[in-house]
């Protein structure tokens, strides 16, 4: 019997492949309709959506499900947000500006496809977060100080500024920004050659990871920044209902937790409410409503003022927070993600403090 040739071989292989591809693709859309968003964490459906996303791949896709592989980086597809999305937040913001007595800073922040969006197709669908952020700043009121951030980003984009595998900001990209807010609140940067830089982990796998089940990019690098000279001496403090906690170190290196979620290392990234205390005594004090941008920009911030008390807005769930708004602080800076702004259960929503439940959030 005659050998089958090589060519022969592709095209069959070719053959078997789109067949693969195009009843996968049926079934992922049966998928999607019973299982909406969930459909990729179902247990029966994973694994027919993952056959799917390879045989795709094979063919030239560059997205697997709602995440791009982009240039050695995955990028979260966001599609353009509800028309009144941005208006939503800028009302909540306005309103929560209206009833402090105290300057409001607003420090908006693009995801990695804000930044590097030049990377995907051009045909594929992805927010504008440029436009985001140029349409909250424009609706803000005059009582709230817009603190620019996209433009400095962009200029670094060469520099390892986000994530590989996570929408959100590298250690470094918060530095960045850093350089020029500081400023805006009324205080001199710190060099960044007066930081000493820790190489935390290496294999830091992101959401865009676990969300794609992709594997293929090289994992990323969580970097802890410190004082060389001098370190501050920082009291943490962790509110929680059972009571109160102290820590000498912004950075839980011991936790239990950090196998599942390195960058829980950052306190703000676990924790809902924390009260960041140094010796600076003659110095301001910072309210910081947040997200988890906000964890990697704290370790810049504690330099300037004698007391931060910092709420991640993402974890607060019924915690009660509305005691911290009537705090003798100087100031108010709202730090969070084009993401937060514009998600249904964002920024809109997160700046409406639970119901007084609890003392959790009291000074």
């Amino acid at each position: 019997m005659a050998e089958k040739q090589p060519g022969a071989r592709r095209s069959v292989k070719g053959i078997a492949s789109a067949v693969i591809l195009f009843g996968a693709t049926a079934f992922f859309a049966v998928g999607s309709l019973v299982g909406g968003d969930d459909a990729r964490s179902n247990p029966f459906w994973r694994p027919l959506l993952q056959m799917h996303d390879r045989a795709a791949l094979a063919f030239g896709s560059d997205a697997v499900g709602n995440v791009y592989i982009a240039d050695g980086m995955l990028l979260r597809q966001a599609e353009q947000p509800d028309e009144n999305a941005v208006l939503n937040a800028a009302e909540a913001v306005n309103r929560f500006a209206a009833d402090a007595d105290i300057s409001v800073y607003m420090l908006a922040i693009p995801t990695s496809a804000g930044i590097y969006g030049d990377r995907i197709s051009g045909a594929a669908p992805i927010a504008n977060e440029h436009a985001v952020l140029h349409d909250l700043s424009a609706q803000l009121s005059e009582q709230i100080v817009w603190i620019e951030a996209e433009s400095w980003l962009s200029a670094e984009k060469e520099q390892y500024i986000y994530y590989r595998t996570d929408p959100c900001w590298t250690s470094y990209g918060a530095y960045c920004v850093y350089r020029s807010a500081i400023r805006r609140l009324g205080f001199a940067a710190v060099g960044y050659d007066k930081f000493s830089v820790r190489h935390f982990r290496d294999d830091y796998r992101g959401r865009l990871v676990q969300e794609s089940a992709y594997n293929k990019i090289q994992p990323d690098i969580i970097d802890l920044y410190t004082l060389s000279e001098d370190p501050e001496d920082i009291t943490v403090t962790v509110r929680r209902s059972e009571g109160r906690e102290q820590f000498d170190s912004y950075y839980r290196l011991q936790a239990d937790d950090l196998e599942d979620d390195p960058t829980r290392v950052f306190f703000s990234a676990a924790e809902p409410v924390i009260r960041v205390e140094t010796a600076h005594q003659n110095s301001k004090d910072l309210l910081l409503l947040t997200d988890r941008f906000g964890a990697a920009m704290i370790p810049f911030l504690i330099h300037h003022y004698h007391i931060i008390d910092a709420v991640n807005l993402e974890l607060t769930g019924d915690t009660d927070w509305s005691a911290l708004t009537t705090g003798t602080y100087s100031q108010i800076l709202i730090l969070c993600g084009a993401d937060t702004v514009t998600a249904p259960d964002g920024l809109a929503k997160m700046l409406k403090p639970a119901p007084a439940a609890a003392e959790q959030a009291g000074t």
